[in-house]
């Protein structure tokens, strides 16, 4: 198996994870805090899964705007982060931890390796 091939299929992998976890921690925010946090997070983790979309095609064939797109990927998710707030009134922690989501994906990741793909 090529490097290029399982580069993809870890980012594949993480961004499963990433919308797995969106989709959980989603549905145990509106159980618990209702729809308008849940909808936060849901955000988050799009935002999150979006991305990390982005730096993995930019890692992926880096050309010359490839290195300035990354560093503007971090103002456009601030930006729309900053517009959703203030749009919807949904609270910075729920947008937050749904960012966080992709953290927790690299954790199951991890774990994935450890357990499962070894060879």
């Amino acid at each position: 198996m090529a490097a290029s091939d399982t580069y993809t299929e870890l980012v594949g992998r993480l961004g499963k994870w990433i919308l797995l976890l969106g989709a959980l921690g989603a549905l145990g925010v509106a159980v618990r805090w209702g729809v308008r946090d849940a909808a936060g997070f849901a955000i988050g983790a799009l935002g999150a899964f979006l991305n990390m979309r982005w730096l993995a095609n930019g890692l992926l064939a880096p050309s010359g705007p490839a290195a300035g797109l990354l560093i503007l990927r971090f103002g456009v998710l601030a930006g729309a982060s900053y517009a959703i707030l203030k749009t919807f009134g949904i609270s910075p922690l729920s947008l937050l931890s749904g960012l966080l989501t992709a953290s927790a994906a690299v954790v199951l990741e991890v774990l994935y390796q450890l357990f499962y793909a070894r060879t």
